[in-house]
């Protein structure tokens, strides 16, 4: 009797692959629910119990951590920029600080602020915290101030599916909304008091320059009035010395003056 060879051993499962940016089967579904990982730096889209689609997101650094708990779409604005974050550039246009927030870090002098894009944002929370196309260099880490970014190619697609109030929510490890909240007021205080010492600081230097341009040029700087035009020193009086009599004219004496009774000399 032959032996009995056994059964091939079957092909382990294939492990699913999460390939960046991300992947939408839902066709013209609207997404009525995302739920964003922010330890996996994933999120899930639903229309209903139905998963269509998915994204890669790069959420808050630890310094600048997303609120976890559950949220919903505030506002929508396809071409919005930040009043905080961007890039700032000295008076010849040289980039100075790719990373520059206001209130916070201090323009040079002549220098001007560049506003960092949020295009596609979807607002999340009254203070900020949105979705919107973002660099995600390292698909899986953490990224952003705050915000969860998107890819450019997975933003449109999440902007145009979702309505106001649609709900989403975080999970993962990061502080709830209230302690994130805590944590911004504190930061926005420690960014105040940074703020006020570069502003001294600057001042001080611009002075230190100013005093040592005119110590170089041995130039008194002038006197200026409150008009800002530069002061008149005013004309010394001349003193005029009277000239000596002329040799030979007749010399006038004035008569003594009469000495009262009873005060004369004895």
């Amino acid at each position: 009797m032959a032996k009995k060879v056994p059964p091939p051993t079957p092909p382990e499962p294939v492990k699913q692959t999460w390939k960046y940016p991300g992947a939408w089967t839902g066709g013209g579904k609207p997404i009525t629910r995302i739920v964003v990982n922010v330890d996996t730096q994933r999120a899930m889209l639903y229309h209903g119990e139905e998963e269509v689609g998915w994204t890669y997101v790069a959420s808050g650094i630890t310094s600048y951590p997303t609120p976890t708990g559950e949220f919903k779409i505030l506002e929508k604005r396809k071409d919005k920029v930040s009043n905080l974050y961007g890039k700032s550039y000295d008076a010849e246009g040289k980039l100075v600080n790719s990373d520059f927030k206001q209130g916070r870090d201090v323009l040079p002098p002549g220098g001007r602020f560049e506003a960092a894009p949020m295009k596609y944002f979807m607002r999340l929370t009254n203070d900020g915290v949105g979705m919107h196309i973002g660099i995600i260099s390292k698909p899986g880490r953490r990224a952003s101030h705050g915000c969860i970014r998107l890819p450019s190619k997975m933003a449109p697609i999440l902007y145009e599916r979702v309505s106001l109030g649609t709900p989403v929510t975080i999970t993962g490890k990061g502080p709830d909304y209230p302690a994130y909240l805590k944590q911004s007021a504190e930061r926005a205080k420690a960014n105040a008091a940074k703020h006020a010492a570069a502003i001294q600081k600057q001042a001080e230097e611009e002075a230190k320059k100013a005093a040592e341009a005119a110590q170089g040029s041995n130039v008194p700087l002038p006197i200026r009035t409150d008009s800002g035009a530069p002061a008149v020193k005013p004309a010394t009086p001349e003193m005029k010395v009277p000239e000596p009599p002329t040799p030979g004219s007749p010399t006038q004496t004035k008569p003594p003056l009469p000495v009262p009774q009873g005060n004369a000399q004895q």
